[in-house]
């Protein structure tokens, strides 16, 4: 941020006004009433016009107005307006962030983000998501769209998702803190916790802390007492400055404790005055906890009913919610009408921007806790009901669209699991699961995969559970992981009515067979086809065939791959011949099959035909893959300039889809091309290219990329025996890959080096 802009007489036309956009729900209310603070305000802009400083920490306990002053703060930043009168640079964005509102995960700020960019490059970064490389790769990739924009994240009440040691719980959003501490344009971060986060001396250097030990001073503690009276109903609007002076210091200062005071008075029906309440020690301790506690304890059943409620949800929560989980509860219980009164006594508050209800997280806490130990059957009878209204409030599956547009169906699965319905909760992931992997959220899947392992009765839940996981760590690794938990899944799954979850069992089984060159592949893939057409769904039927020609392919069997294809390009007949990705699956498996083949013409018009099929789709993940194929084509042609182009097209396709894989394998073919056509230094960069790929995606093609950059770097020193060696090597490695060059190129390539035996080519 700049530097204050200073005072000027000059007279200038208006400017447009800056419109900041906010995103997230505040994490705090009362902003009118809120206090200056005449040290942390002035301290906060300061931090924030400091370059060196990413992270500002507001600590301090509980109640004592953290969530406020960081709301107040970005307020002003986001304005370029401070209560005493100082300017600044507007911010360009707020993201706010609460976990007691949205969440404070990785996930939620990636695509909160998302939505303050246009929308071709918010589209680019969600493949990034769905990608599979790390957190902190991702959010480097976030960041640099954001730039130049300033922005700021706000996260409250932080110590909710830190583990023992005081770091993220989750690790993604760990790596995320990370990046916002090394990346140059990234947003600053803006926290609240009572506890510190613990950073790495290399990372504490960019945060800064701002404690707050003391609750407000007498002035503004008096004249926010004040206020919180506004019709002089309990007797402090009139009350002398000297005994509110004295009230506020018997709990520090602290905003919430004042509140606290407020709202008793107002509810003690014996209608004492200040003085003599204050005298009364059962009335006001000098701990604001206690105070908080007796509030709670001295409410009444319907009032205390409807905060247990919002304790649960432990979320803003409208107004249709709380009446529709307490309708079996409490039928005749009023609701609006103790809200009202839970509002006039400051235990609730309202958000009118937003329609919801909220308590202060102190008394959600002590709600909560106090729930659980009194009367544990109502905490799980409220949390399966507010289970069941997630879920009827879910979105479905045909319009999701991102990780977000599920959160109903992730908060519900949050409620069965603190309801101790663990069968449910599994059943419910086993809904969201698939999606959410597709999309990229793999460590969140594996987070509340893990949460239910050991806890499950029910065969049907186990089952679910199983291919959760196995289908998780298809995705993430390690693969025998996923192949032990989906061959324990394949042993459940033999009732009629399982056949779905069969099916995709056996997908993701027969394509790690295929990974790894396994005979079993063959059977599974042809079962899994052949129980997705028993089924129904055309989608898995082509993507079962298309794997299961590719497997033949793969093991040197063209006349079966192509007549695998045969029954692929059935589908594409009517009454599916709208559907341009199985399309361009008919022609990926061609292509591949003649490949086994060495027919290039056919391969190039195979392949040829499956790109224009794969952009039509508007899925364009296997785009890489494809223009590798059409590059071998073209190599095989002879037409080695056009070769290089389709490889270079490939690579940076298979970088904007973060497809390593592809990326690494046109890398490969491409340093091959570049050695033959004499250009040997831009080969052995193409080659290492391709070896850093594979070594992110974590693929199995690394080792012979390694050759192959061997090779060339023997090459280059002129060594004809070692470059020879590395070769053979290399040739030994591609085991008849069809994603690759064919080896008798390279034995070609090998056979010319020994016989010239200068190393020229």
């Amino acid at each position: 941020m700049e530097a204050m802009m200073p005072e000027s007489g000059e007279q200038h036309e208006e400017p447009v006004p800056h419109q900041c956009q906010i995103i997230g729900q505040r994490t705090a209310f009362g902003l009118h009433s809120f206090k200056d603070r005449v040290r942390e305000l002035p301290e906060i802009r300061r931090l924030l016009q400091d370059p060196a400083v990413r992270i500002i920490s507001l600590l301090g306990r509980r109640g004592i107005g953290k969530s406020l002053l960081a709301v107040r703060a970005a307020t002003s930043a986001a304005d370029g307006k401070w209560p005493d009168g100082a300017r600044t640079k507007p911010l360009d964005a707020v993201v706010y962030l609460g976990q007691r509102t949205s969440g404070i995960t990785f996930e939620r700020v990636f695509f909160d983000c998302l939505s303050l960019l246009s929308d071709e490059k918010a589209a680019r970064l969600h493949r990034t998501w769905a990608s599979g490389r790390r957190a902190g790769e991702k959010a480097s990739a976030l960041f640099d769209a954001l730039a130049p924009r300033e922005v700021l994240l706000l996260f409250d009440n932080l110590e909710d998702v830190l583990d023992v040691d005081a770091r993220p719980a989750e690790p993604e959003l760990g790596e995320l803190i990370e990046a916002l501490v090394s990346h140059e344009r990234a947003p600053r971060l803006l926290l609240t916790s009572q506890i510190p986060l613990s950073l790495s001396p290399q990372l504490s250097r960019a945060e800064h802390r701002v404690e707050l030990r003391d609750g407000l001073p007498d002035r503004d503690a008096v004249s926010l007492l004040r206020e919180l009276d506004p019709y002089g109903h309990s007797g402090i609007r009139e009350a002398d400055e000297e005994l509110l002076a004295a009230t506020a210091r018997r709990v520090y200062g602290v905003p919430r404790g004042l509140e606290l005071i407020a709202g008793a008075l107002r509810d003690d029906l014996t209608m004492r005055t200040l003085r003599e309440w204050l005298t009364d020690s059962d009335a006001l301790t000098n701990v604001v906890d206690q105070l908080a506690h007796r509030h709670y304890e001295a409410l009444s059943e319907e009032p205390r009913l409807v905060v247990d409620v919002l304790s649960v949800f432990g979320t803003p929560t409208k107004l249709e919610a709380i009446e529709w989980v307490l309708q079996p509860v409490a039928p005749a219980l009023e609701v609006r009408e103790v809200l009202r009164k839970l509002i006039d006594s400051y235990l609730v508050r309202q958000d009118r921007q937003t329609r919801s209800y909220s308590l202060h997280p102190m008394d959600a806490d002590i709600a909560r806790n106090s729930l659980r130990s009194a009367s544990p059957s109502l905490a799980r009878r409220l949390h399966r009901r507010i289970a069941d209204w997630y879920a009827r409030t879910a979105t479905s599956p045909e319009t999701w669209q991102s990780p977000l547009d599920v959160d109903p169906n992730r908060r519900e699965l949050e409620h069965r699991i603190q309801a101790g319905d663990y069968d449910e909760a599994a059943l419910v992931l086993d809904q969201v699961a698939e999606f959410l992997l597709w999309q990229g959220s793999v460590a969140a899947v594996l987070g509340q995969h893990s949460r239910l392992v050991g806890l499950l009765g029910s065969a049907e839940a186990r089952l679910a559970h199983l291919v959760v996981g196995g289908h998780a760590h298809y995705i993430a690794g390690p693969q025998p992981r996923a192949r032990e938990l989906l061959e324990q899944a394949a042993a459940l799954a033999t009732a009629p009515q399982h056949r779905a979850r069969l099916q995709r069992i056996l997908f993701l089984l027969g394509d790690l067979d295929r990974f790894e060159n396994r005979p079993e592949a063959i059977l599974r893939l042809t079962l899994a086809a052949e129980l997705a057409s028993e089924l129904g769904n055309v989608e898995e039927v082509s993507h079962s065939l298309m794997c299961l020609s590719l497997a033949h392919s793969y093991a040197g069997r063209p006349e079966q791959a192509l007549e695998t294809a045969a029954e692929l390009a059935n589908l594409t007949g009517e009454p599916y011949s709208a559907s341009p990705l199985t399309r361009a699956r008919l022609g990926d498996a061609l292509a591949c099959a003649y490949v086994a083949q060495r027919n290039w013409t056919l391969v190039a018009e195979a392949i040829s035909g499956a790109i224009a099929a794969y952009r039509e789709s508007g899925i364009p993940e296997a785009l890489g893959y494809a223009f590798n194929t059409l590059g071998l084509a073209r190599c095989a042609e002879g037409d080695l300039a056009a070769a290089l182009e389709a490889f270079e097209q490939g690579v940076v396709l298979g970088a904007e889809t973060e497809m390593a894989r592809a990326e690494g394998l046109c890398f490969f073919n491409r340093a091959w091309v570049l050695w033959e056509t004499g250009r040997c230094v831009e080969a052995e960069e193409s080659a290492r290219a391709a070896r850093a790929a594979y070594r992110r995606g974590g693929c199995k093609d690394e080792p012979v990329a390694a050759a192959l950059c061997d090779a060339l770097a023997e090459h280059r020193r002129h060594n004809d025996a070692l470059t020879v060696r590395h070769l053979e090597r290399c040739e030994q490695l591609l085991d008849g890959n069809p994603d690759l060059c064919p080896s008798e190129w390279l034995i070609a390539t090998t056979e010319r080096i020994r016989n010239a035996g200068t190393g020229s080519l």
